[in-house]
């Protein structure tokens, strides 16, 4: 069987070749319209907003740093979730966005915003 195979490849060379270039042809033009991530990327949009000041207990960076951070940021357009974990002199708020958000569009507003109260 594998031997009437090999006979009627090379005696129809021409058509092996030619189906050879199609198979390579369509191999390279599929392979020009992937995109440039092989794996993309599924995990929420996220940022991250970190402040330290030595010296404050986790109530007081809660009282005086997080509190006003998080009401500044409340309402950002696409915002899904916000969570704040304080500690001694550092705190740290997480901004979760909705899916289809931009990650340098969503770090934009972020970094745009106004703190002060």
């Amino acid at each position: 069987m594998l031997k009437k195979i090999i006979n009627i490849a090379l005696l129809h060379w021409r058509i092996i070749v030619s189906l050879f270039a199609l198979a390579c042809f369509f191999g390279y033009y599929s392979w020009k319209q992937l995109s440039i991530e092989a794996y993309p990327d599924i995990a929420d949009v996220s940022v991250q907003v970190v402040t330290q000041v030595p010296g404050l207990a986790a109530e007081e960076m809660e009282q005086q740093i997080t509190i006003p951070i998080e009401r500044a940021l409340n309402g950002l357009p696409g915002l899904h979730v916000m969570r704040s974990k304080n500690a001694f002199g550092i705190s740290t708020i997480v901004l979760v966005f909705k899916d289809g958000v931009d990650d340098y569009w969503a770090r934009q507003r972020v970094q745009g915003k106004n703190y002060r109260s």
